[in-house]
């Protein structure tokens, strides 16, 4: 009999990083639930640097009135939010999930990520033909 070797569609990751879907959630992997679980936290504000392309998950109070709640499923280990206005509003378009590598701060209590050029939405519609 001849086997073969069935390909993995995914790979355990050491490392940190959030996952973008294409409905507009975002998914922690292990090792960055293992880090919120460490740190305490269940609730996180958005944050947006636009020149720099980067995006934060930053700890919050659930008092917060601009805090969202992070699901985090213990059986799985994984956790994700549902953030679709906010990256409708940073412009993200991602063609299909697609999982970034994240960066922990301690120091202000946050995951960083860079969001490549390829995953923003270019000008708005119209807006080059304003400036013309």
């Amino acid at each position: 009999m001849a086997y073969e070797v069935f390909q993995r569609t995914s790979v355990r990751v050491e490392q940190p990083a959030l996952s973008f879907t294409t409905d507009g959630r975002i998914a922690l992997n292990a090792a960055a639930v293992r880090t919120f679980r460490v740190a305490g936290i269940k609730f996180v504000l958005l944050l947006w640097d636009k020149p720099q392309g980067k995006l934060a998950l930053k700890a919050a109070v659930r008092q917060d009135k601009n805090a969202y709640a992070v699901s985090i499923v213990n059986e799985s280990h994984s956790g994700s939010l549902r953030a679709k206005a906010f990256l409708a509003h940073v412009g993200l378009n991602v063609p299909k999930r697609t999982m970034l590598p994240a960066t922990w701060n301690d120091k202000d209590m946050m995951f960083e990520v860079t969001i490549p050029q390829e995953y923003l939405a270019s000008k708005k519609r119209g807006e080059s033909e304003r400036k013309a």
